[in-house]
């Protein structure tokens, strides 16, 4: 994907189970290949880290995403979560990613992670909120540079 490709991220508090996934990336796979706006056809991929994030891109060089095709991606992630009760959509959550995988912090756990000294102002999080491929850079920020930098 160019790396001006417009991305949103989601991700969820704990870890898909692997057959989970499974039906993520098949009900993936069909739609970004079928991904339209206005009768064209989106360029997009997707990207699931970790069994826990998820990343999707538009290439809108070639067409714009407009507001009913987000809408559908969105609603197809509802859907998904109310079949399986997972939340793509807790905006509060905070990513780590290690050697042990991604873990995903709420407010309070962030802030007794900062107060035990586990977690810094170095501390790379996922960089939730970018908004284009180039903006999300290796997908990281230190924390003191991401949007959680008011719980330090």
């Amino acid at each position: 994907m160019h790396p001006e490709s417009r991305m949103w991220f989601y991700g969820l508090a704990a870890p898909l189970t692997d057959q989970q996934a499974e039906v993520l990336k098949t009900l993936m796979n069909d739609f970004v290949g079928q991904w339209k706006a206005h009768g064209a056809q989106l360029a997009a991929a997707y990207r699931i880290i970790g069994n826990q994030c998820l990343i999707i891109a538009v290439d809108e060089r070639q067409q714009q995403a407009t507001g009913c095709s987000i809408d559908k991606s969105v609603h197809l992630l509802m859907e998904f979560g109310q079949e399986f009760g997972v939340d793509f959509f807790n905006r509060m959550l905070v990513f780590t990613s290690d050697n042990a995988g991604i873990k995903a912090f709420t407010p309070a756990a962030l802030k007794e992670a900062i107060s035990a000294g586990s977690i810094t102002a170095e501390t790379p999080v996922m960089h939730t909120l970018a908004t284009t491929l180039h903006d999300s850079g290796n997908g990281m920020i230190p924390l003191g540079e991401s949007w959680a930098k008011r719980y330090l």
